[in-house]
């Protein structure tokens, strides 16, 4: 740092004294030799500072244990680090489900069944009115189509799941 101020005060005193183009060119030349010379020192430093530096020993890494930075939450009101939705509230997501068919009781609604299968688990539900799957609960079974109530976050709201319309044939 020195060094380099040194240069950078013979440069400006030569064109400061109006030293014309040679007193600039040899204060120019003095200020290089200068900044060349503080990094040969620099690296002779690094050198010798890797040299004195011990050798890491990593047969000891190897037996150590992986930790993990684990997160704790001591302040009032709801954890953030902890889901939403509780174990029990987890079940198939609407979007995901597929109407396979509807067993129909004209006489007794109430006995009508619905049945379905959640895409990507492909696991099947026979549900009636009453029943419910996690946050989805079935209002009623129709002919042709399941009414449902969905609880998102403390809001409620209705669905329905059709199956799909039958092409008839004329003779």
């Amino acid at each position: 740092m020195r060094s380099h101020l040194l240069g950078l005060s013979l440069l400006l005193g030569a064109a400061a004294c109006g030293g014309g183009e040679e007193g600039a060119a040899a204060a120019a030349d003095t200020a290089a030799a200068v900044n060349v010379q503080a990094v040969r020192d620099s690296v002779r430093r690094a050198r010798a500072a890797a040299a004195q530096a011990v050798p890491l020993d990593t047969a000891g890494l190897a037996s150590d244990r992986v930790r993990r930075e684990t997160f704790a939450y001591g302040g009032g009101g709801r954890d953030p680090f902890l889901s939403l939705l509780d174990a029990e509230q987890i079940g198939p997501e609407f979007a995901d489900l597929q109407l396979l068919g509807i067993y129909y009781d004209g006489a007794r609604p109430a006995r009508s069944v619905a049945v379905l299968r959640d895409r990507v688990s492909g696991r099947r539900y026979s549900m009636r009115a009453g029943d419910r799957a996690g946050r989805l609960g079935v209002v009623s079974v129709r002919e042709r189509d399941v009414l449902f109530s969905i609880e998102d976050f403390g809001y409620e709201r209705q669905e329905t799941l059709s199956l799909p319309k039958r092409e008839v044939e004329f003779q």
